[in-house]
């Protein structure tokens, strides 16, 4: 994760995070992206994306509603999908993330990775319990994006509950920055 000594300017991350919705908008050619998207954004889509390399997270944001508007045609549940089956790649790409029988500690790995996509503070937990957890995900109010990306990132972590051995995952979210809360907590709670 970036610090206040970085050389990078404002929010950004990294390309191995922002690949996937480059190839979603790939996938498609034939949708009115430029409708949705700036222009840089255009050009950023025509370009090799590097893994290590950084990317504004304003462009993925963008880049994201235009899927979820044209793609998705904003229905939350193929968002849900979509977080589910990055949950899978995530897994199938990183064989010690999931913990059988252990689902916090998968949720922790999940933390891990996810602090190393960004060059800010993009999440952190709370454990509860050994089947309850809150999920602090960190926004600027200007993110209207929020609604949308909490849908993934809670049908990704209910996913890794899953995959982990959890069962019956229930995700509540409690509190939004876009509601004038200082960040945005979803509420986890599980059966082992």
């Amino acid at each position: 994760m970036a610090d206040s000594t970085s050389p990078l300017k404002g929010r950004n991350v990294k390309g191995s995070l922002f690949v996937n919705y480059v190839k979603m908008i790939r996938a498609y050619p034939q949708l009115p992206w430029a409708d949705h998207l700036k222009p840089e954004d255009l050009e950023l889509i025509n370009q090799l994306i590097l893994p290590a390399s950084w990317y504004p997270i304003e462009a993925m944001q963008r880049i994201g509603m235009a899927a979820f508007k044209l793609v998705a045609k904003e229905n939350f549940a193929i968002l849900r999908a979509y977080g589910r089956s990055l949950a899978d790649q995530m897994h199938a790409d990183n064989p010690g993330l999931v913990v059988k029988g252990r689902p916090l500690d998968t949720l922790h790995k999940y933390c891990a990775i996810q602090g190393r996509l960004y060059s800010f503070k993009s999440l952190d937990t709370v454990d509860i319990s050994p089947q309850h957890m809150i999920v602090h995900i960190y926004s600027q109010p200007e993110d209207t994006w929020i609604p949308v990306y909490l849908e993934q990132i809670s049908g990704t972590v209910e996913r890794l509950v899953e995959l982990s051995g959890g069962r019956q995952v229930q995700i509540k979210l409690l509190e939004s920055v876009l509601q004038g809360a200082k960040q945005n907590t979803l509420d986890m709670t599980w059966e082992e």
